[in-house]
């Protein structure tokens, strides 16, 4: 398919149009846990001027608090519900995929879910 895969960050991120954003996922528990190589990456997301795509949870986020020092992605697409910090979200685009929550579930947690157009599974909220 002609994609390259690289095992170390590059030290220039300029060249770059767009990072995807999937290191850590919603059970990361904060800044001071991120061990090698994650301690070199994350300060160079938070460092540079490419547009950053988060899933789910922005890295080195707190799944509750958010991080105002952490990074800080054009466009978060949270999977199947906003975590709660997504409210600290600044960025751009926010988009919400999965049409995984059955009815009684949403209503159960009393769920705002939105709707999703035809058969899409995606959603810009």
């Amino acid at each position: 398919m002609g994609v390259s895969v690289s095992l170390t960050l590059p030290s220039d991120l300029s060249p770059f149009t767009c990072i995807v954003d999937a290191v850590f996922g919603f059970s990361f528990k904060g800044a001071n846990n991120i061990r090698a190589p994650f301690d070199t990456i994350i300060p160079a997301l938070v460092n540079t001027s490419v547009p950053i795509a988060s899933v789910d949870v922005p890295s080195g986020w707190e799944v509750e608090q958010g991080s105002p020092d952490g990074i800080q992605p054009d466009i978060l697409i949270s999977l199947t519900a906003p975590k709660l910090c997504a409210k600290h979200f600044r960025g751009r685009h926010h988009w919400l995929g999965g049409r995984f929550v059955p009815p009684s579930l949403a209503e159960k947690y009393s769920l705002n879910l939105p709707e999703y157009p035809g058969s899409d599974q995606i959603v810009l909220i």
